[in-house]
Parts: structure tokens; sequence; C-alpha cells
């Protein structure tokens, strides 16, 4: 298990890190691909971009609409409202006790933050019992569009209990004539990949919860 190390990099940047990261990247993707492999047996892993036949699972993005936002409503977009600020769950599973849902899981490797405004200044995650330190971000300042990367990415498997904490930070800004009063806006990105354990699962209308 991962034990919540992690860096900061532009974003550009990040698919230049080197050999030693890519090869935990490869073997933390073997580790989730034979865990379902495992569990969702006799079905087998498609390496394409969709499975090319019946019996095989597949993956994509890490998608929104598999999370709960700060206020516990689903999401379609990365692109969170926020009213208030301090502590909060900002990120959560979706399924009763903030699980993710069944026939899904997620390896997940980082966050990227491309605000403009930054105001998301410190994070600790809760997975599954599994609790992890906090980790302050106001070093990201210095980047022009950041991203953390954890050294050993995550595995949030289907139906465990996933919990991303934050500070938000104040003051809330007016937005000028026209604009809502005390509302900020920010995105906040999980990085890395979704699997499904079949395709249906992964149809549908766009923005639809999943």
């Amino acid at each position: 298990m991962p034990q919540g190390d992690y860096i900061f990099v532009e974003w550009r940047s990040a698919q230049r890190l080197s050999v030693e990261y890519q090869s935990k990247l490869k073997m933390k993707e073997m580790e989730i691909v034979n865990l379902l492999e495992s569990k969702w047996s006799p079905r087998k892993f498609s390496w394409g971009l969709t499975p090319k036949q019946s019996g095989e699972f597949g993956r994509t993005t890490i998608m929104p609409e598999l999370f709960h936002d700060h206020l516990a409503a689903d999401m379609v977009t990365w692109r969170q409202k926020f009213q208030t600020t301090g502590h909060m769950t900002i990120i959560s599973g979706r399924g009763s006790g903030n699980t993710l849902a069944e026939d899904w899981a997620v390896l997940w490797t980082g966050l990227a933050l491309p605000n403009k405004n930054q105001h998301l200044t410190e994070i600790k995650m809760q997975i599954g019992d599994r609790k992890y330190g906090r980790i302050n971000l106001e070093e990201m300042h210095q980047y022009q569009i950041p991203v953390i990367i954890f050294e050993e990415p995550f595995i949030i498997d289907e139906e465990t209990a996933f919990d991303l904490y934050g500070y938000i930070e104040g003051e809330l800004p007016d937005n000028g004539p026209g604009g809502e009063a005390d509302t900020l806006f920010q995105r906040i990105v999980m990085t890395g990949c979704a699997f499904y354990k079949q395709i249906d699962r992964a149809l549908g209308t766009v923005g639809a919860v999943m």
C-alpha cells in the first residue's frame, strides 16, 4: 500500500517523470489488473481503448460522475462551486458510506489543480480504513499549472470508502457586477484511470451519473 509520498510538478512536465516513477506506475497498473482479473473472473482486461469482445473489462479516465462534491451532490465535472471556507470533505465516493460504486475501481495517480486563483491550501485523505497525513499545497503557487503526483499510485477498489478532505482559504470573492457574491470556483481533478467491469457501465448519456 502506498505511504503517501508525493511531488509537485508542472502539468506539462508530468509525462516526463523519472524512469523509476514510470516503472512504479506500470507495476501498480499490473497490480490492479491482476486484482480485478481475480475478482471479476472469468473476465480478462482489454488493453485497447474499449473491450474488443465479450468477457473483457476495460478502463477510461477517472470520471467525476463516480463521486460526490463537497456538498455531497453528484458531480458532473471536476469544477466545484464553494460558498464556504475552511475544512470540509471536497470529494467522496457516491455510494452508501462514501464508497466507490460496485463494478468500478480506480488507479489514482494524483491531483491536477488548474486554477488561476488557488484556494485549496491543504488536503488529507482516507481510503477504506486507512488514513493518510495532511499535505500542505501552498508550494504550488510557484507553478503555473500545478499537479501533485503520488510517488506510488493509490488503488481505490469497488465498494471501498473514499474521502478527500481539504481546507479552502477565504476571503470569498464578490465577482463584480453580474457575478455571484461570496462564491469561488475550483477545479480539483483526480488523475489516473478507472476500470469498469462491463462496457455498459461506461456508456450512457455524457455527464450522467454512472
